[in-house]
């Protein structure tokens, strides 16, 4: 599942849950997480995967933020 398809399947109470979980607002979440907008903490990237409950991996997170796009480079 992908982080935006989990965003956006959470009622509003759970996405207020996750939001606090992952010491982020919903508005925060329902903006610029959900359309990747700004470039998020390291510790932003591992709470949106370790408190999706396993429904995200932390591969899940980095594709969606486009940080494994230049993977191929770095190397």
């Amino acid at each position: 599942m992908t982080l935006r398809e989990f965003i956006k399947s959470l009622d509003a109470e759970a996405l207020a849950a996750y939001a606090k979980a992952c010491g982020t607002t919903v508005n925060y979440l329902s903006t610029h997480i959900l359309y990747a907008t700004k470039e998020p903490s390291v510790r932003l990237i591992k709470a949106l995967s370790v408190n999706s409950g396993g429904a995200v991996g932390m591969i899940d997170v980095l594709g969606h933020y486009r940080l494994l796009d230049n993977l191929d480079r770095a190397a």
